[in-house]
C-alpha cells in the first residue's frame, strides 16, 4: 500500500473534513449576512398582504435574514403616534433585538423613511445602521395632504412653501430632522447620517401620493414658491450640507433612482436591480 493510499481511518477522517469543511462554507454566506428591517408607511403594517409579501421576497432575493418591524401597534399607531415618537419606539425596540446588535440594514416605505432616518440620527446607543434603501420617502417633505389634522402623524413632515416661519417655529419633527433650523443645526445627526455606507433614494415617476414626488430624493419647492420643483442640488439642504448628504454623494455613496409606476409599485426587476444588491452578502463588506 502506498504513501497515498487510502486506509479505513483515513476514509474516516476524510469523511469528516469533507464534510465539515461543506457545513462551513454552507454557513459563511449567513455569517457574512447583514439583517434587515422593513419599515412600512401610514396606514399600513407589517401583517398586511403587501407588507410581508415584500418582506419574503426581499429576504427571499437577498438570501439576508430580514423582517418587517412593527410601529407601535402598527396600523392606527402609523396614523396617530406622532413621528418623533414612532420613532423613539422603533429606537427602543431595535435595542433589544440581539440579530441586530452588530449592525444592520433599513428598507423604508414610505412614511416608514422619516422613522427610518430619525432612528439613525436620534436614536442613542442603537446598533449601526449600514445600509439604508428608501422607497418613496418624503424626505424634504409634503406640500399637500388630505384631511392633514394637527394630530395626524403626517402634519410632521407638512411643509407647506409659503409658510416657511410657520413650518419652522410649529413643526416639531422634520425641521429638527433635516437639521433646519439655523441655530440649532446638531452636528451629532448630520455625523450618524453621513456614517451610512450606501444610501439608495428611490423615486417613483408616477408617484402621486407625496407631493412632490422629487421628495423622495430631497427635491422640494423654492421658499415662497409651489413652483418649479427644486433638484436637491439646488437646495440649501444640500449646498450647506446640512444632513452631510453633499458630502456622501460626493464620495460616491448615494444613488438616486427614478423608477416607472405610482407610489411604491416598484416592479421585481427594478426591485433585483436596485434593492437586492445592496442587501447581498457581499454588501455587507
Amino acid at each position: 500500500m502506498g504513501p497515498f493510499s487510502a486506509t479505513p481511518s483515513s476514509v474516516g477522517l476524510l469523511f469528516i473534513i469533507t464534510i465539515s469543511a461543506a457545513t462551513l462554507l454552507s454557513l459563511l454566506p449567513l455569517a457574512s449576512s447583514i439583517p434587515f428591517i422593513v419599515l412600512h408607511g401610514i396606514g399600513d403594517e407589517c401583517k398586511s398582504g403587501k407588507v410581508s409579501h415584500f418582506t419574503q421576497m426581499v429576504a427571499n432575493l437577498s438570501g439576508s435574514p430580514g423582517f418587517c418591524l412593527e410601529v407601535g401597534n402598527g396600523y392606527w399607531d402609523s396614523w396617530f403616534v406622532p413621528m418623533k415618537k414612532q420613532a423613539e419606539m422603533v429606537c427602543n425596540n431595535v435595542k433589544t433585538i440581539d440579530e441586530l446588535s452588530n449592525g444592520y440594514n433599513i428598507v423604508g416605505l414610505s412614511q416608514g423613511n422619516l422613522v427610518s432616518r430619525a432612528v439613525i440620527e436620534f436614536c442613542e446607543d442603537g446598533p449601526p445602521v449600514m445600509n439604508y434603501i428608501s422607497l418613496a420617502g418624503p424626505h424634504a417633505g409634503i406640500a399637500s395632504v388630505p384631511m392633514c389634522g394637527d394630530h395626524l402623524a403626517p402634519s410632521g413632515y407638512l411643509k407647506l412653501p409659503d409658510d416657511m416661519s410657520a413650518y419652522l417655529s410649529k413643526s416639531k419633527f422634520l425641521p429638527q430632522l433635516n437639521n433646519e433650523h439655523p441655530e440649532a443645526r446638531n452636528p451629532t445627526f448630520k455625523q450618524r447620517f453621513r456614517s451610512l455606507k450606501n444610501l439608495v433614494l428611490i423615486m417613483f415617476e408616477e408617484d402621486e401620493v407625496i407631493v412632490p414626488k422629487e421628495t423622495a430624493w430631497f427635491g422640494f419647492y423654492p421658499d415662497g414658491e409651489f413652483s418649479p420643483v427644486l433638484p436637491v442640488q439646488q437646495t440649501r439642504l444640500y449646498q450647506e450640507d446640512w444632513i452631510g448628504l453633499k458630502q456622501m454623494n460626493e464620495e460616491g455613496r448615494v444613488q438616486f433612482v427614478k423608477v416607472p409606476g405610482g407610489h411604491l409599485g416598484i416592479s421585481d426587476s427594478d426591485l433585483k436591480q436596485y434593492v437586492i444588491p445592496h442587501l447581498l452578502p457581499a454588501a455587507a463588506h
